[in-house]
Formats: structure tokens, sequence, C-alpha cells
């Protein structure tokens, strides 16, 4: 069974390495050339660091203008779309582009279990796409991240609140995209309508994952800390905490999207 997942999936493991390794290398190339350039210029950035802001240690325009400010906005949108990029191009065509071509009758004459073929082909998928974003995010985190901090423009302060700096937080937005497109596929068969599904659903899982996040520090904070005012629990959170809780809720969501899989496929086998 896992040969036969890996040979239905090969085209979609290849295209996201190749987009993970594609993207960790210009985060690399490109953090090089903004450091360079920032040199050049005269222009210290700081360090990255969770209880720092990343400011530049000269004047008010961090990065110089022209191509090091074109990078560094570039990496952010590397950190932002590449975790939902990875999670559809492995989570969208997992079910559906079966269910739309009836490949998967072929596979359930071959005597494999309808809930094995599930575990088996959202496993290799969500551990591809997991390793993937990892690649990129542990490259964005070393060696960009302190770039992206500095960043100014429009729209670029919101899109690093989508990855927060954090590697479990840009893994787990891959993880639980595979997982709700491939569920969302699996219930209803057409690529497009899963597609659609899954972006749509993006910024949603997003704000609630903050959400989420937000609910378990207070839990974790009312178990932990008895004695403090509930009042200051926002402001005791450092952000790798903060990114944390939310990467935790998005597991949990990951969860819940399986086992709802889970359902419809024993619903399916019930019906059969």
């Amino acid at each position: 069974m896992n040969w036969l997942a890996l040979r239905l999936l090969r085209p979609y493991l290849i295209v996201a390495a190749a987009l993970s390794a594609v993207s960790a290398a210009f985060v690399l190339i490109g953090a090089r050339v903004i450091r360079q350039q920032a040199e050049a210029h005269g222009v210290v950035v700081a360090d990255y660091a969770p209880d720092r802001t990343g400011l530049c240690e000269q004047a008010v325009s961090c990065l110089p203008a022209g191509t090091a400010t074109n990078l560094g906005q570039a990496l952010v949108l590397v950190a932002a779309f590449v975790p939902l990029l990875i999670g559809l191009v492995l989570g969208v065509p997992l079910f559906a582009r079966e269910r739309d071509e009836a490949t998967d009758a072929f596979v359930l004459t071959q005597s494999v279990p309808r809930l094995r073929w599930l575990s088996t082909k959202l496993g290799w998928a969500l551990t591809a796409g997991a390793l993937g974003t990892a690649t990129v995010a542990v490259t964005f985190r070393l060696a960009a991240a302190k770039y992206a901090l500095v960043v100014d423009g429009l729209g670029y302060g919101l899109l690093r609140e989508v990855h927060k700096n954090s590697i479990g937080f840009m893994v787990m937005q891959t993880v639980f995209i595979t997982a709700l497109a491939g569920i969302v596929g699996l219930a209803g068969g057409r690529t497009l309508r899963t597609l659609v599904t899954a972006v749509v659903a993006w910024p949603v899982a997003l704000v609630a994952a903050q959400l989420g996040g937000l609910l378990l520090g207070m839990l974790a904070y009312l178990l932990t800390s008895w004695s403090e005012s509930l009042s200051l629990m926002l402001g005791t959170q450092t952000e790798n905490e903060t990114a944390a809780f939310a990467a935790l809720a998005l597991a949990l969501g990951t969860v819940v999207a399986v086992l709802i899989g889970r359902r419809i496929l024993a619903g399916t086998t019930a019906r059969s």
C-alpha cells in the first residue's frame, strides 16, 4: 500500500520538493544580497530574537531602497505563502483527483481497506508537506527573519503575522491545509471545488488559530500561574509562545479534519 500511495503521489511530491528547494535557495540568496546591500549603505540590522523587534540600529529607513527592500518584501511573501502552496500542491489532488478520474475504484479493488487507504495517503502527504515547509521555515528563521521584521510597506506587517517567524507555525499551516484539502476532496470529489474551498478556508483557519492560540495561552496561564492577574497574561507571552499556541491550535484542527475524513469514509463504506 505504501508503494501504491507513493506512486500515486509521486508527481505532487516532486512539485512540492522542487517548490521547497527553490524557496529555500531564494531565501538564502536573498538574505545574502540584502546583507551586502545593507552593509554597503552602512545599515546594520539587529539579529532576530523573540524578545526584540529587530529594528535597525541606524536611521529610520531600515533597508536601502531598491534591491534590498524589494528582496526583503519578497522574503516576507515567501514565508507567508509557501506553506499554503505546499499544502495545496499535496492536499488538493490527494483524493479529489482520484475521485475525478475514478482511479480510487481501482485502489479499492486491490483488497485495500478504505481507512488504510485514507491513512496511508494522508500520512505520506502530511509528512512530505511538513518536511518541505520545515526546510523553508528553518532557512527563513536562521537567514532572513531579521530582515523580514524591518520591511516597510503596506500590508507587510500583516503578512508577518501570517508566518510569525515561527518554524512550528509555518509547518502546521501546511499540515492543516494538506489535511483540510484532502478531506474536502474526499467528500466532494472535485479538484476545482477542493482548491477554492482550501484557499478560502486558509485565512479563516489563520484567524481561528490566533483565537484558539489565545484561548490555549489563557488556559496555560491559569494552570501555571494562579497567583497572577489574568489581565497580565497577554503581556507575559513572548512571540514564540504565541506562535506555539497558534500552531497547537492548528494541530488540533488537523486532528478534527482527519476524524471527519474517517467518518465520511466510514459512511461511504456503509452505504456501499
